[in-house]
């Protein structure tokens, strides 16, 4: 089959010989419809993180039709759907719990199994949720919308008023625009992208824009809440730059969820956090019920993606990863077309 295999660290490249994958007991054999290049894979792929070892077929954000299934009543050959890559053991203390996402015995396709950047791939029966054939592309959407959706839930706060988020990137984006769904009226977006930020006020999915290259973040943030901080502050970018800006833009008792992962070590004073009771949260996948939640926000049409989305053929894939790497690009989101 026709494949985009991470060959070696560094190395991206489009083959038309893999083999085409069988399905084990439990599974589904789909054949891929669209499927997204996802910033933890670019990130992956520069830093050569020993968490995805090449030879290996990236590519977790996907859509298909099933074509074979070894098992399991969910879905049937020819189902239409949107595929949940987070693989959990479902009987671990946290997964009784519903705390699926940070499962010690959790699987990711595109990490610990082969990914969508092809023709073919095989999924858990359980993992397929149907989809309407012409939300196909929409569907491919699902999974990082997921993450958004988890985010928002993770800030338990009902009803935020004022919002902030670092990163106008896909998951920037889109937990702008779910922040917007669960009420958020106005919200502030931080990157270093006039485009990206040009285009989340233009799409709506934020009130003001600001670039850090050349504004003062913090100034702006006393300006644009006057003074009183944000309720919730996401940081999609993970630099220790942003994490401690987005504790320190808070409101008291507000809430910093952290879900970018560009640096690991962060050093944030804590005094502000205790004297203010701020509270900081890690975010990490998402859950069934988020996932599910993400499924009927993409294919209800509820998350604006249109505007930021280009697709292109499988072969020309490794092409585009590299032109992502390289900032080369008129558009945020790319989807690959086997």
């Amino acid at each position: 089959m026709k494949a985009v295999l991470y060959s070696n660290f560094g190395e991206m490249r489009f083959i038309d010989d893999a083999p085409r994958p069988e399905p084990r007991s439990g599974e589904a054999l789909v054949r891929v419809s669209h499927v997204g290049i996802c910033g933890s894979e670019l990130e992956g792929f520069v830093k050569r993180s020993p968490r995805r070892k090449p030879p290996l077929i990236l590519g977790h954000e996907f859509s298909g039709t099933v074509l074979e299934v070894n098992g399991g009543d969910e879905v049937k050959v020819g189902d239409t759907v949107a595929a949940n890559p987070l693989v959990v053991c479902g009987q671990c203390e946290l997964c009784l719990r519903g705390l699926t996402s940070i499962c010690p015995n959790r699987e990711l396709l595109s990490m610990h199994r082969p990914g969508a950047f092809a023709e073919y791939v095989c999924v858990p029966t359980r993992n397929l949720h149907q989809v309407d054939e012409s939300a196909l592309m929409r569907a491919a959407f699902v999974e990082p919308c997921a993450n958004a959706v988890h985010v928002l839930r993770l800030a338990q706060t009902p009803t935020p008023r004022l919002v902030a988020v670092m990163g106008a990137g896909t998951i920037g984006g889109l937990c702008a625009q779910v922040a917007r769904l669960v009420g958020a009226p106005e919200l502030l977006i931080v990157d270093v992208s006039d485009f990206r930020l040009d285009l989340a006020v233009k799409a709506g999915h934020a009130d003001r824009a600001v670039n850090a290259r050349d504004t003062d973040v913090l100034g702006a943030a006393r300006e644009f809440t006057k003074g009183r901080g944000f309720d919730v502050v996401i940081d999609a970018v993970g630099m220790e730059v942003t994490r401690r800006q987005s504790v320190e833009m808070l409101a008291p008792g507000g809430t910093a969820v952290w879900i970018g992962t560009y640096h690991d070590d962060t050093s944030i004073g804590g005094m502000g956090i205790v004297s203010n009771e701020r509270c900081v949260k890690g975010s990490y996948g998402f859950s069934e019920a988020d996932f599910q939640k993400a499924v009927g926000l993409m294919t209800r049409g509820k998350i604006e993606v249109e505007s930021w989305t280009r697709e292109f053929p499988l072969a020309e894939g490794a092409d585009v990863f590299y032109r992502l790497l390289k900032g080369e690009t008129s558009y945020i989101k790319a989807l690959l077309r086997p």
